[in-house]
């Protein structure tokens, strides 16, 4: 009985720090954002546009505006780039290109 809650113990503790180190190398990823223009034009590219491209590889996080016709990507730049991204925005029958973004001064 005892040997069975020690490796029940020790079963966990591994899972927890397991869990830790994942949890800890996902925050160290360095993630990059990109805005397209896109030629989307109604609620059906839109929905088309949401159900597909959060799916891509690398993708931390996507929305689709539908007024302003743009893409937002926020990225792992190590698993995709803004290439792959404006291509599979393309792939999809719409046009891609990247907004210039402008820094803030701190």
């Amino acid at each position: 009985m005892k040997t069975r809650i020690t490796l029940l113990l020790t079963l966990a503790l591994i899972v927890i720090s397991v869990n830790a180190f994942a949890q800890k190398k996902a925050k160290k990823a360095n993630f990059e954002e990109v805005t397209f223009v896109t030629s989307i034009d109604c609620k059906n590219c839109a929905k088309k546009c949401n159900a597909t491209l959060p799916y891509e590889k690398g993708i931390k996080d996507c929305k689709v505006d539908l007024p302003t016709k743009t893409i937002y990507f926020k990225f792992d730049p190590s698993k995709t780039s803004k290439d792959k991204l404006a291509k599979a925005i393309e792939r999809l029958g719409y046009t891609a290109e990247e907004v210039e973004t402008v820094k803030k001064a701190d």
